[in-house]
């Protein structure tokens, strides 16, 4: 699966990602390498988080739905 961003959402995870490598190790780190992360961040990680969101959003959608089976047999 790969995961698609516009370039406007592009920008701002890399301006993000620059922010925090200059915040966690005091350096500074060039767009061209912020890119190369975000794109190894993107193919390597994305998926899992991802799917993970997914399941999360089916749990809670399965316990709406137990939620509203149970307003309807009180009535």
């Amino acid at each position: 699966m790969e995961l698609k961003l516009s370039d406007a959402q592009k920008d701002g995870l890399r301006n993000k990602l620059v922010a925090i490598y200059f915040d966690e190790f005091d350096e500074e780190i060039s767009d061209f390498k912020a890119d190369r992360l975000l794109d190894a961040f993107l193919e390597k990680l994305a998926p899992a988080i991802y799917n993970t969101a997914i399941l999360d959003m089916k749990q809670f959608m399965f316990t709406q739905i137990e939620d509203l089976e149970a307003i309807f047999e009180k009535k």
